[in-house]
């Protein structure tokens, strides 16, 4: 296609530290890391789904779900940021006053700075996940992050190229195998209102965010230089609307300039939906063993060669994405972070023998 044709596009719019466990380590085997007792956590975060964003840190609520589902009460302070920056000054008090009306075994931050407010809990261990933006992008947030951390009693970061930067216990985010799963294409391409015939390259990122670079994916594909190829942007679906979206597309394509572990990519893979991307984040491990798929360098001949590779690879053999990814099942996550908790518990414990008023050595707590 000439740079002076429209391009077709369809829109929906809507470190580790030395001494650190791996994921499997922590997450175990089958049957393990279940706790003898509930443990009541409070999740503070700045991204949370809602009315006017359903799809905003989707993976978060997800995670609050699938722990409660093993039997502990999980309740959440959403920092609407999103409405005022402010939220991040009054949000202390909230968490001050939750975690002394209610006695939490943890607090559990996302997103480093969602991780200030946390510091202001009452004599409760603080755990806080880096999940990608927070530790990797620009200057400001990953010094509040780093900050934030120091002072946390345990960090997870969700891929080794944060733990590179900010060390922490490497778990990456999970996914529920249960909703993502493949649909038969046809159906989910009529239910969606799409047409049943050509190639969908789909985008499901909010192509306003500059740092998922649609005009990069936009370039690629009018590289391809086929009206029979369109771009599908999905952005601001519910997660339960997902794995129609996944289903009906032929290829999904990541060209993120920073990434932390992609919850998409897990999605699109479990629902056999092969993947383009470029190298961010933790994609190559994700990937790895994984027929079918293409990492390559960021510019848009080398991702509309790839997507053409894997276009022409897909007319010849079916793709198999979806056992690979049992290895991110929520129950694995969950046990791994579970498993986190209960140590910060027992610190907290052994740091409180014979003290009547005990704080820790890393608390910076009331």
């Amino acid at each position: 296609m000439h740079s002076a044709n429209p391009i077709n596009s369809i829109s929906l719019l809507e470190s580790a530290s030395p001494k650190a466990q791996t994921f499997a380590e922590l997450a175990g085997i089958a049957g393990e890391g279940a706790t003898p007792r509930p443990l009541k956590v409070l999740f503070v975060t700045n991204m949370y789904p809602d009315e006017e964003h359903p799809a905003s840190g989707t993976f978060v609520r997800q995670q609050a779900e699938h722990l409660r589902k093993a039997g502990h009460q999980i309740d959440v302070l959403h920092i609407e940021s999103n409405r005022s920056r402010l939220k991040y000054l009054t949000s202390p008090v909230e968490v001050f006053t939750r975690t002394r009306a209610t006695a939490y075994d943890v607090v559990h931050a996302h997103y480093g700075l969602s991780g200030f407010p946390a510091l202001f809990r009452y004599r409760t261990p603080l755990v806080v996940t880096l999940h990608g933006s927070d530790a990797l992008v620009g200057h400001v947030q990953p010094l509040i992050s780093k900050a934030v951390c120091a002072f946390a009693d345990a960090v997870i970061v969700v891929s080794k190229g944060i733990s590179a930067r900010i060390a922490g216990e490497i778990i990456p985010c999970g996914i529920d195998l249960e909703l993502f799963r493949p649909l038969d294409r046809d159906q989910a391409r009529v239910r969606l209102g799409l047409p049943v015939r050509g190639k969908l390259v789909l985008f499901p990122f909010d192509p306003k965010r500059k740092i998922k670079r649609y005009e990069l994916a936009q370039a690629a594909v009018a590289k391809l230089g086929d009206p029979e190829i369109q771009i599908l942007t999905v952005s601001g679906k519910r997660n339960e609307e997902m794995p129609w979206h996944y289903s009906a597309a032929d290829v999904m394509l990541l060209c993120s300039e920073s990434e932390g572990s992609p919850t998409s990519v897990k999605e699109a893979l479990a629902c056999n939906l092969p993947v383009v991307s470029t190298d961010v984040g933790d994609v190559r491990e994700i990937m790895e063993g994984i027929e079918g798929c293409e990492i390559c360098p960021d510019n848009p001949e080398r991702l509309a060669q790839a997507l053409k590779n894997v276009l022409q690879r897909q007319a010849e053999k079916s793709f198999e994405g979806r056992l690979s990814m049992r290895r991110y099942d929520h129950s694995r996550v969950v046990a791994a972070i579970v498993k986190v908790y209960e140590g910060v518990i027992l610190d907290r414990f052994a740091g409180c023998a014979g003290s009547v008023d005990c704080c820790g050595s890393k608390r910076f707590s009331q």
